[in-house]
């Protein structure tokens, strides 16, 4: 299992009454603290069936509520991943909507809020864990919470499928229905580059990563939409299914990972930008560097080749040009 890389504080010469006081506490109220240090950014599922009944953890399943319905945790609560990316009324250089972005905060807090999940609880992302593309969306919901002041979030690795394989009871049906809370978002906007800081990056000689397939980045196809083939100028490639474990819905080891961006000229260390099609793959790659590497000079370009391959004012870098007339 994984923890944050974040230094835990220790009590030093707390009167009695104090250290009495916060072991009192309940755990929800600890969960909530803005250290956040004892939260760990990844768990596996003995973590879950050992903390899922714990007061102020809720498991938030992110299936489609027609596989939620056919078998999930039981006491998790249900918010399909198609409900956390919206559609923005800004287009590129045709002009037209980009699909899959961060919706508006009000939006997400009202989402949240009726899911019964406030800011003192501990929130477990669980998707079905079928391969990377699972591993990323759940990353993405991660990157979603912090970037709305919520730091006591984790993502179970291996997803249902490893809560299953570790014996874990699976329910089915709808559950009953939960007692909305008030979340009250805290946003982090600086988490949210736009093409213009993404340009600053690029000028300044930051690390860009593209975690998109190889033919993306080489360019012998795009997304379509109007966009052109190819990345943003001096990109680093790193594929976002590299990061799990031989395709499964488990990331590799920490060694291994970090392996991986060494292979690809990635300082772990450095400021970073990480794309790919609309910002989901590269949540994966961003959830490694930020989240298991304690990079918080990491960002997520949340729009991504979906905007940037659009703009015909922004630079795109094509390693393979094929004749399309020949």
């Amino acid at each position: 299992m994984y923890r944050s890389s974040a230094p835990r504080r220790r009590a030093t010469g707390a009167p009695r009454a104090v250290l009495l006081l916060l072991w009192l506490l309940p755990l929800s109220t600890l969960l909530a603290t803005p250290a956040g240090a004892d939260i760990p950014p990844l768990v596996d599922a003995g973590w879950v069936l050992r903390q899922q009944q714990a007061a102020g953890v809720q498991v938030l399943d992110i299936q489609a509520e027609q596989d939620f319905l056919a078998h999930h945790i039981p006491g998790a609560v249900n918010i399909p991943f198609e409900r956390w990316r919206t559609e923005s009324p800004h287009g590129g250089r045709r002009g037209g909507a980009i699909p899959a972005l961060l919706p508006p905060t009000a939006t997400l807090a009202d989402m949240i809020g009726a899911a019964g999940i406030d800011h003192a609880t501990h929130v477990v992302i669980v998707a079905t864990g079928r391969g990377a593309g699972d591993l990323a969306a759940a990353a993405r919901v991660y990157w979603t919470f912090l970037v709305l002041g919520h730091d006591a979030v984790s993502l179970l690795d291996g997803g249902l499928v490893a809560y299953a394989e570790a014996g874990g009871r699976i329910a089915s049906g709808a559950p009953g229905a939960g007692r909305p809370a008030r979340f009250e978002a805290r946003p982090r906007p600086e988490m949210v580059p736009d093409a213009a800081a993404v340009q600053a990056a690029l000028a300044a000689g930051e690390t860009l990563v593209d975690a998109r397939s190889d033919g993306e980045y080489l360019g012998i196809y795009s997304g379509g939409r109007g966009e052109r083939p190819g990345t943003i100028p001096g990109a680093r490639h790193l594929p976002y299914d590299w990061l799990s474990n031989d395709g499964s819905g488990y990331l590799r080891t920490p060694g291994a990972l970090r392996e991986l961006f060494a292979a690809r000229r990635i300082d772990t260390e450095a400021k970073q930008v990480h794309f790919c099609h609309s910002g989901n793959r590269a949540a994966l790659t961003w959830f490694a560097a930020y989240a298991l590497f304690g990079n918080r000079d990491a960002l997520l370009y949340d729009a991504s080749m979906l905007e940037w391959a659009r703009r015909a004012d922004l630079p795109v870098e094509r390693a393979i040009e094929l004749c399309e007339a020949c």
